[in-house]
């Protein structure tokens, strides 16, 4: 198990907030690039595919730039952690929108991408917290 002291918790609560923050912005990206193509009658699977991809690109430069300090890795090494676990957490999130969309074809898509996105928010920050922006081992000699 992971013991925090005091300081180190405050500054990971902090980043928790940076985190959210980003992801707020995010889900506006996300909600906007949605409803613009959804308004076009664009099939839903399709909206939401771009609309995540436009989302994951902005939250990436947001948490590097605000969330998360620097890992010690280049920018493309650094991108292409943050791919991966975008791609497992917007996975999620794109496959459990569908899945309440199926269910609940009355409710409009906006709560459904709330929902969603609320749910794959655990496991993304977890991913970049640890796996993308974690550290870099050290190189030895």
């Amino acid at each position: 198990m992971i013991e925090l002291n005091y300081p180190q918790l405050v500054a990971e609560m902090k980043r928790g907030c940076r985190f959210l923050a980003v992801g707020a912005g995010g889900l506006a990206v996300d909600s906007t690039v949605f409803m613009a193509l959804h308004i076009q009658d664009t099939p839903r699977p399709v909206a939401r595919a771009v609309s995540l991809l436009a989302a994951s690109v902005v939250t990436w430069l947001a948490n590097r730039a605000f969330t998360f300090e620097a890992s010690g890795r280049s920018r493309k090494a650094e991108f292409g952690r943050y791919g991966l676990v975008a791609l497992g957490a917007q996975g999620f999130n794109y496959v459990l929108f569908l899945s309440l969309g199926a269910m609940l074809p009355e409710v409009h898509p906006l709560p459904l991408i709330l929902v969603s996105a609320a749910a794959a928010a655990v496991f993304s920050y977890a991913g970049q917290r640890f796996f993308t922006f974690g550290p870099a081992p050290a190189q030895s000699i």
